[in-house]
């Protein structure tokens, strides 16, 4: 579990667009947590000081008055309630939470860091940072999207990966489906599927099925696979090399999605 706490006193006589930004950006990663994900505030938002007296509620009601009258009770009612005091000691924090992969507070600071957030940006790669120090053959199912933007793993290969274990061989997976899942996310917005690009500047293994495998019907069979409830099942080409362990992919151009959906032993070429 990682938790982030709202933290309004890091606002304190901050400039109000930083603040409205800080906010928008906590706002849009609320609609976007997963299910290892919490959000708390301590109901501190509304009394906290912003300068000489005046409240931050106050200061936001004047300059942005939608984020101060509808954005923030809106994000504030989706947040959970801690009745820890949120302040800048993560010890009492991290007390209080021992259990979590992370405690995090969300608000402006001049560095972001593991255990300071400001931007979504910031929030969508540690999450994936922190997610991927920690993920094993036995979590990995349930911390999945944490770790991928664009990167599905359908239900049989996520069985095969987790058998790998957390060896050697898992990490390589690992690695390669972090590669995959940066072309999709850096690269792959328009157009379609490129492996020339995955092979060039992500330094991926990766190739397509010769034209006899194509068109030998047992060898065809074996690179089918079941994709998703909605795709069903596809033809499934395209493959990654990672030693004497193969992963085929399926692009989904549609959604521009990449879908994981076999990793094991070399399949027949003949």
């Amino acid at each position: 579990m990682i938790n982030y706490f709202f933290f309004p006193a890091s606002f304190r006589e901050t400039n109000t667009t930083l603040i409205k930004n800080c906010i928008d950006d906590l706002n849009k990663a609320l609609l976007k947590n997963e299910r290892n994900e919490t959000f708390y505030d301590d109901n501190t938002f509304y009394i906290t000081e912003y300068s000489n007296g005046q409240t931050l509620y106050a200061k936001l009601s004047q300059s942005h008055k939608d984020l101060s009258n509808r954005i923030i009770p809106s994000m504030l009612r989706r947040m959970k309630h801690t009745t820890t005091n949120i302040s800048s000691d993560l010890t009492i924090l991290n007390t209080t939470y021992p259990d979590a992969w992370a405690n995090c507070l969300w608000g402006c600071f001049v560095a972001e860091d593991r255990n300071h957030i400001s931007s979504y940006d910031f929030f969508c790669s540690n999450r994936r940072a922190i997610a991927k120090g920690i993920v094993n053959g036995t979590n990995l199912s349930d911390i999945s999207s944490l770790l991928f933007d664009r990167i599905r793993i359908a239900r049989d290969a996520m069985e095969q990966i987790c058998n790998l274990g957390s060896g050697g061989d898992f990490k390589k997976v690992m690695d390669a489906i972090c590669s995959l899942d940066s072309y999709n996310t850096n690269m792959w917005n328009t157009g379609s599927f490129q492996i020339r690009a995955l092979q060039k500047d992500y330094n991926v293994t990766i190739s397509d099925e010769s034209d006899t495998v194509k068109r030998t019907p047992r060898l065809m069979e074996q690179r089918y696979f079941k994709v998703s409830e909605k795709i069903g099942s596809q033809y499934c080409f395209y493959h990654v090399k990672l030693g004497d362990i193969r992963m085929h992919i399926y692009p989904n151009e549609e959604e521009r999605i990449m879908y994981v959906v076999y990793v094991g032993a070399h399949l027949d070429l003949k």
